[in-house]
């Protein structure tokens, strides 16, 4: 028996004991989904403005949350809360994409690295690998690449809004609590300007299901000065925005 770690043994089996559709249940989800990482007041808010209907919804011993068809400019689109850190947000993400999603933007907030403003939006090209979900849906690596012809959409989209981004490399973690001064420092010079805790999971995942997927990142707290950690106002600013705008986006591709 190898005696590398088990998270380094890459199954490629597509079939798994438990399914993500295992359940059978008579959902049909739109397409495109917008995979918001946002609270649920927020979501609330958004949707006093848009059509809508509930289409589903997932259930888990913490985390309940509806998803919902929106229609923006004519198109019908859906629409689920994510949940914090890469399994759990990889998990109801496989499942979505198990009943009927097939291009995905998520969109959510990230700590600043580099010396970035509040709010600012970036569009991740790459994401380093800091997390443990990403092993069990693609080969071992330190990087997932984020680009595609889906990615250069969703960026055409953005341009013909004229919306002001830049293209990073994130950084995905597991430990919220473990961004020490010398991981901030190794990923920095990796070229990470965000972190974050699902990016690198959920491409993960939609590469290996084979379905389209792009995050844009909203700064929130920053890390930039390692001994004056600044947490600011944790990007609230970017909740209800990027509900607008990534629905919009993703509307137009």
């Amino acid at each position: 028996m190898s005696e590398k770690p088990f998270i380094l043994d890459f199954d490629s089996n597509e079939h798994a004991v438990i399914e993500p559709n295992h359940d059978q249940f008579p959902f049909k989800f739109h397409g495109k989904l917008v995979y918001a990482f946002v609270p649920k007041e927020d979501i609330g808010n958004f949707l006093k403005q848009v059509p809508h209907k509930i289409l589903g919804n997932f259930d888990s011993i913490s985390f309940q949350p509806n998803v919902y068809e929106i229609e923006i400019n004519g198109e019908k689109l859906t629409l689920c809360q994510a949940p914090l850190g890469a399994p759990a947000a990889t998990q109801l993400l496989d499942w979505l994409i198990a009943y009927g999603v097939k291009q995905v933007l998520a969109f959510g907030n990230a700590g600043a690295l580099i010396d970035l403003p509040e709010n600012e939006m970036f569009l991740p090209v790459k994401a380093i690998r800091g997390e443990g979900t990403s092993f069990y849906y693609q080969e071992p690596g330190q990087f997932i690449d984020m680009k595609s012809d889906y990615f250069d959409e969703i960026e055409k989209a953005i341009k013909n809004m004229k919306i002001d981004y830049k293209e990073i490399t994130t950084w995905t973690t597991d430990g919220f609590f473990r961004e020490t001064p010398k991981k901030v420092k190794q990923f920095r010079e990796l070229g990470a300007a965000t972190v974050e805790m699902e990016c690198a999971g959920m491409a993960a995942c939609a590469h290996f299901r084979k379905i389209d997927f792009a995050q844009i990142l909203f700064t929130a707290d920053t890390l930039a000065d390692i001994d004056n950690y600044d947490e600011r106002d944790w990007g609230s600013d970017s909740h209800s925005a990027g509900l607008k705008i990534c629905s919009q986006i993703l509307s137009r591709v």
